[in-house]
């Protein structure tokens, strides 16, 4: 295409917007390789767009120029530095631009990278480099000797008996989050992606982000591959992109359907009876846990509060089985309300329950300990809940 003018017009979209963390990354980390005016350049995007919607109006290229008192064919040149290190990706068709702004690494990422940390090294000798360590170093507290005595949610407020809030996805969100790991569940991508028509679907728009919510999607609400490919056919948009939120009301559609089909048997994979408890929870589907603690019927909006769990609080997908299990046997066969829930989730998240061994540990600590709590992480109690034992009982029983 020809060089950059000052008619043509561009607009920009982004991920999130900067945290004081980003600032400081790009600032002393990105800052020294692309230089004041690429930086100063990135800034000034990621500032014309709208903190709602994250996209920007529509501007001419001689507006940046008076923005940042620079000619266009040097925005240009800047504008390249951003590309190549991946703070930018352009877009352009029909004379008009669209600047899609990235996210900067972590600390961590951008100087465990072979490229980046040497180029850095280059631009500011190793000595400097070495004093900017210092400055990204985490010294960790010693935790020797403290217990956390802190109540969890569900300690002091009652659940609420009341309907599932809808929940809102245009709501203004912070830095974008890691996305969720499922332990010990394999999604054959291979059949999956043999299964699509790649004459209708460019398989190269699978993003991380696509890949990582057809597989919640297809664990939380037991879709198999084949299922997932048809649901995913569905979800294309006319541009042939995935729409990851309606991806997920498809396969949670699917599933009602697929409920209330009187011709169709509900078929569960009985798990090993043999297996311990630690690994009934991290090796059983939440389905089949949650028709396990009820009679049998799972609903969508049960396993809509799985998804959520896993997907937006960031729990261990075996830790969620524990919660959930806990939960119906202290508070009754039907679930309470998702904030209710939540809360609950995100109780156990700040306090690092990351796998189903502290997670029964914690419960022991709820059940056993509230007059003296003296749970921390390193101590282990060996008893197990009463309710364990029961629940224990009741699955033999089915088998």
């Amino acid at each position: 295409m020809e060089t950059l003018r000052r008619s043509d017009t561009f607009i920009v979209s982004g991920e999130s917007f900067c945290s004081e963390v980003d600032y400081q990354v790009l600032t002393l980390l990105y800052q020294p390789i692309i230089g004041e005016g690429a930086f100063v350049l990135y800034l000034t995007l990621m500032n014309l767009m709208n903190r709602q919607d994250l996209v920007s109006e529509e501007y001419l290229h001689a507006d940046l120029e008076s923005l940042l008192g620079q000619k266009v064919q040097v925005i240009e040149q800047d504008r390249h530095k951003l590309e190549a290190i991946g703070l930018l990706v352009t877009f352009f068709a029909n004379d008009n631009f669209t600047y899609e702004i990235k996210s900067p690494l972590s600390a961590s990422s951008f100087i465990n990278d072979g490229i980046l940390g040497e180029y850095l090294i280059a631009s500011i000798t190793k000595t400097r480099f070495k004093k900017l360590l210092k400055i990204f170093k985490v010294k960790s507290l010693s935790k020797k000797q403290k217990y956390n005595i802190s109540k969890a949610f569900n300690e002091v407020f009652p659940a609420l008996d009341t309907n599932d809030n809808e929940y809102e996805n245009d709501l203004l969100t912070s830095k974008t989050k890691s996305f969720a790991k499922l332990n010990n569940y394999n999604f054959n991508w291979r059949l999956f992606i043999e299964t699509i028509p790649l004459d209708i679907f460019d398989i190269e728009n699978l993003t991380e982000a696509v890949k990582s919510k057809i597989e919640q999607l297809s664990y939380v609400y037991g879709h198999d591959e084949l299922k997932m490919a048809e649901i995913l056919m569905k979800s294309i948009d006319e541009e042939n992109l995935v729409s990851i939120e309606v991806l997920a009301k498809n396969s949670r559609s699917n599933y009602s359907s697929d409920v209330v089909d009187p011709n169709k048997e509900e078929v569960y994979v009985k798990t090993d009876e043999n297996l311990s408890i630690v690994d009934f929870f991290k090796l059983t589907p939440p389905k089949e846990v949650l028709s396990e603690l009820g009679d049998g019927l799972v609903s969508t909006a049960d396993l809509r509060h799985v998804e959520r769990l896993i997907d937006e609080v960031g729990l261990d997908s075996g830790v969620v089985n524990v919660l959930l299990a806990y939960i119906v046997k202290t508070k009754g066969k039907n679930l309470p309300s998702y904030p209710y829930i939540q809360k609950v989730g995100m109780g156990w998240k700040r306090d690092k329950i990351d796998t189903v061994e502290l997670a029964l540990d914690y419960i022991k600590h709820l059940e056993s300990a509230k007059d003296t709590p003296k749970y921390k992480k390193d101590s282990r109690p060996d008893a197990k809940p009463d309710w364990l034992d029961e629940y224990l009982k009741e699955i033999e029983g089915d088998s």
